[in-house]
């Protein structure tokens, strides 16, 4: 169950660096051809912290891990990140567009005591992959720090701590105003004991889901056990930087959907494919990808469908009446999986029909169905598949009976940025 506290959190000096030039969002979401432009566009941006670039004569003991060891203490040695003078709470909001309604996500920042989620109240809902767990335990190690904050949900239904966090930001000038891409991001600092001190009581012994950031708290349970081995630990690192908002709130939460681009696929030929695909689905051409998502997006939510591409054409896989979904997924799987049309494609189409073995290098995933059909017209992949957004309730059910969804099953819009607060401890 959550037990927060407010912290001394990094923050960059505004005197010598312009905060609209510093951040970026998530490591996980940044391309190669975005971290070159976030290298590029400021010499104090937090990519060197995050992504740093490898180099040709890297060695286990100089790498771009302990580079960016070295970039956060010159940072905090030069100013150019301030410790903040007490603790605090980090009210965030995030204003944006969705579907053309003016949409204002309001949460916070703090430290949460690290549990295993097998033994309490932090519930995950995703599977993760070994390749990404091993490059975050090698920052944190080096490090010695949270970076960016794991976006986390908890259920206030009387909505009392957003009425807190909104009272407050009302009264009180922003420390940081950053638009990017069409999102404007606030960020204040909550400091007087009688607002920590609520919130703090506020979210004492409630149940968190973790929305976006699995690999990350992972990492941070295996770190905090393995320095609680070491003689003189001082429990430092017992807690780990967390971004809070409620999921009871309506409108306060917007997923959108993460696509999935296949190779590696034995004996990949269309001809072969769609037969083996109508063995199950009722598979229709459609006229475009935009005319694709228009079917996706007015079909009945309890249809099991979604889109795919390959050959140069986009067609919609509808399952046949005659299958229900525990037919044809993993009979081991629990209830509210066998509902996920996301199970239904990794299970069914990607394992089964398709014999894609080994996801971790086979699939990629996209958030631009552009992108997608780019990269299987391009060669480097085979086919695209394309779902519609899990909804919140399929991933809180998922989260409450221990199981677990496909990687990237959910995509929580707006990404927060990384670079608005630090926790180094």
């Amino acid at each position: 169950m959550a037990e927060i506290k407010p912290f001394r959190g990094l923050l960059y000096n505004g005197d010598k660096v312009d905060i609209t030039r510093a951040v970026t969002p998530p490591y996980d979401v940044i391309s190669r051809s975005m971290q070159n432009r976030f290298y590029h566009a400021d010499p104090h941006n937090v990519i060197r912290l995050i992504l740093g670039k490898e180099e040709k004569e890297d060695t286990p003991h100089s790498n771009r891990y302990t580079r960016s060891a070295l970039t956060l203490n010159r940072w905090i040695r030069d100013k150019v990140l301030i410790k903040d003078a007490g603790g605090a709470v980090y009210i965030y909001t995030q204003e944006y567009l969705h579907k053309g309604k003016r949409r204002r996500r309001i949460g916070f920042i703090a430290l949460m005591k690290i549990e295993d989620p097998k033994e309490s109240g932090i519930l995950p809902h995703e599977y993760t992959l070994n390749k990404p767990k091993a490059d975050r335990a090698n920052l944190i190690a080096k490090t010695k720090a949270n970076l960016s904050p794991i976006f986390c949900l908890f259920r206030d239904r009387k909505n009392g701590i957003n009425g807190i966090l909104r009272r407050f930001v009302k009264s009180e000038k922003s420390l940081f105003t950053v638009d990017i891409e069409g999102v404007t991001h606030r960020l204040w600092r909550a400091g007087r004991k009688n607002i920590t001190g609520e919130i703090t009581r506020r979210m004492r012994g409630r149940k968190i889901f973790i929305a976006d950031g699995h690999h990350r708290y992972e990492v941070a349970l295996a770190y905090r056990n393995k320095m609680r081995k070491l003689k003189g630990y001082k429990k430092n690192a017992d807690h780990v930087m967390m971004y809070f908002s409620n999921l009871s709130e309506k409108g306060n939460l917007t997923i959108l959907s993460t696509h999935r681009v296949v190779r590696n696929i034995p004996g990949f030929r269309v001809k072969k494919v769609i037969p083996a695909l109508k063995e199950y689905f009722l598979v229709k051409s459609a006229g475009g990808v935009s005319g694709l998502f228009a079917r996706l997006g007015k079909g009945p939510r309890n249809k099991h469908s979604f889109g795919a591409y390959f050959g140069g054409k986009p067609y919609q896989l509808l399952l046949k009446e005659k299958y229900s979904a525990a037919d044809v997924i993993n009979s081991k799987k629990a209830g509210v999986l066998r509902r996920l049309d996301v199970t239904i494609l990794h299970d069914l189409v990607i394992d089964k029909i398709l014999g894609v073995k080994n996801a971790e290098s086979s699939i990629k995933y996209v958030r631009n169905e552009k992108d997608a059909v780019s990269l299987v017209d391009k060669g480097g992949y085979e086919m695209a598949f394309f779902l519609k957004p899990t909804r919140i309730s399929e991933m809180t059910a998922a989260a409450q009976k221990g199981e677990m969804m496909p990687q990237k099953s959910t995509y929580f819009y707006p990404k927060l940025l990384t670079g608005l607060v630090i926790n180094k401890f």
